[in-house]
């Protein structure tokens, strides 16, 4: 790989310095004479430029070659990836209007991504940091959603790289990106086809493979067609802890997208059916978003509950990203929050040595009361047998038995009829 890469350095000397700088986190080149470089969240034109456009694109066919990617007349767009694991998109004339258009994007070197760097900078708060890590640790398969550049990779990244040392991970991927630090880890990529459409291999087939590798937890590095109801099928076919990423732009969102990528393969499953598979296999959605002012925030982490009757997505927000104001330069001012919901899955922590106090579910001197012990009971008769089936269906997902998952349904519902209580009785107060 050495000589690709002393050769993709020369071929890309007019903007090599912007590569090695830490603070430039993408390089847009929209033709050999006009270059673009991202700092901060926002964009900045730079003097570079290459000497013409056959310069430009010799540079593009030198990467394409050192991956094994064809970009010609008849392939005019690439997707792939420099040496030092940046990720490159390219597309060529006549298609690109003003010459060869590429988009190189940075990500932040594994080793150096950490919680506190990301609690650090305002990503999120230390309590949700803290209970990704332990959802981690107890195998709860997560979707990393949101829009183009607002980490998702980065926090996918730093997800995988908690992984328990013991565990086989196997990452596939379009175009390798994930730079995961874990003792076993096996990382596939896709290959396109030959010049006579033979010996590709798409992601769908790389799950699958993945699949019969004895895997202990799988992660798609971005999930953007028919292979999400592969993945979903990772997740419900007790390889707990995978992961992947889907372009949305809320949790629920991320849900329903699933849902439309699973359905454009040739798949026969009822829509009906299809929602169940989705909403029991994901545990949580992360969200990562990117605000007005370039920062980059994890805006909601959020648990699946199900679907209601109505065949709907349940989601309860269990930490949010709250805007408090914005400074007179643009800065957008704000924390993530507990919402004051607690997990069905609480008590998963304390049995499994992982203690998560109550507290941090809820804002400062929010913590509802503890609700007697005699309104706990658990009294089953009043459901019918298909409520009862909906319960212990929830329950499995959760890891409890009935009856404690019921226990807990039941606190849970009383924490919020005293809080709106209260609410309602400091609103007749005030008036």
């Amino acid at each position: 790989m050495g000589v690709f890469t002393n050769s993709i350095a020369t071929f890309l000397a007019p903007i090599k310095h912007y590569l090695d700088d830490e603070s430039v986190s993408e390089v847009l080149i929209n033709g050999p004479k006009e270059i673009w470089v991202e700092r901060k969240g926002k964009l900045v034109q730079v003097p570079e430029g290459f000497h013409d456009e056959g310069a430009l694109q010799a540079a593009v066919r030198n990467i394409a070659q050192s991956v094994g990617r064809r970009i010609d007349a008849e392939n005019l767009v690439l997707d792939a990836r420099l040496p030092d694991g940046s990720r490159i998109h390219a597309v060529l004339p006549p298609s690109a209007r003003k010459g060869t258009t590429m988009a190189i994007r940075k990500f932040a070197k594994a080793a150096d991504l950490t919680f506190d760097i990301m609690i650090k900078y305002g990503t999120l708060s230390p309590a949700g940091a803290e209970f990704l890590a332990m959802c981690v640790a107890l195998g709860k398969n997560m979707i990393v959603s949101g829009g183009t550049g607002s980490g998702k990779t980065t926090v996918l990244n730093l997800l995988g790289g908690l992984l328990p040392a013991h565990e086989r991970l196997m990452v596939v991927e379009d175009a390798s990106e994930l730079q995961i630090k874990a003792p076993h880890v096996v990382c596939f990529e896709t290959k396109p086809a030959n010049v006579e459409g033979k010996g590709g291999l798409t992601i769908r087939d790389l799950v699958r493979s993945a699949m019969r590798l004895r895997p202990d937890r799988i992660i798609v590095g971005e999930v953007r067609g028919p292979e999400a109801l592969d993945l979903i099928t990772v997740m419900n076919t007790g390889h707990g802890g995978s992961m992947g990423t889907t372009h949305a732009n809320t949790p629920m969102d991320a849900l329903v997208r699933l849902e439309t990528l699973a359905m454009m393969g040739d798949t026969t499953i009822p829509i009906a059916a299809l929602r169940r598979q989705i909403a029991g296999a994901v545990h949580l959605v992360v969200q990562a978003k990117r605000l007005h002012d370039g920062s980059r925030k994890i805006s909601h982490i959020s648990e699946v509950l199900g679907v209601d009757e109505h065949g709907t997505y349940k989601v309860q927000d269990i930490f949010k990203f709250v805007q408090t104001g914005i400074e007179p330069d643009g800065k957008i001012l704000g924390a993530m929050q507990p919402c004051g919901n607690l997990p069905t899955f609480f008590e998963e922590f304390a049995v499994n040595g992982h203690p998560f106090p109550k507290e941090k579910f809820y804002k400062e001197g929010a913590v509802p009361s503890q609700a007697p012990a005699t309104n706990t009971t658990t009294n089953l008769s009043q459901y019918s047998p298909a409520q009862i089936q909906a319960l212990q269906a929830a329950a499995t997902k959760a890891g409890m038995t009935l009856e404690q998952y019921h226990k807990a349904l039941v606190l849970q519902r009383q924490r919020q009829a005293a809080q709106k209580a209260a609410s309602k009785k400091s609103g007749g107060e005030a008036a």
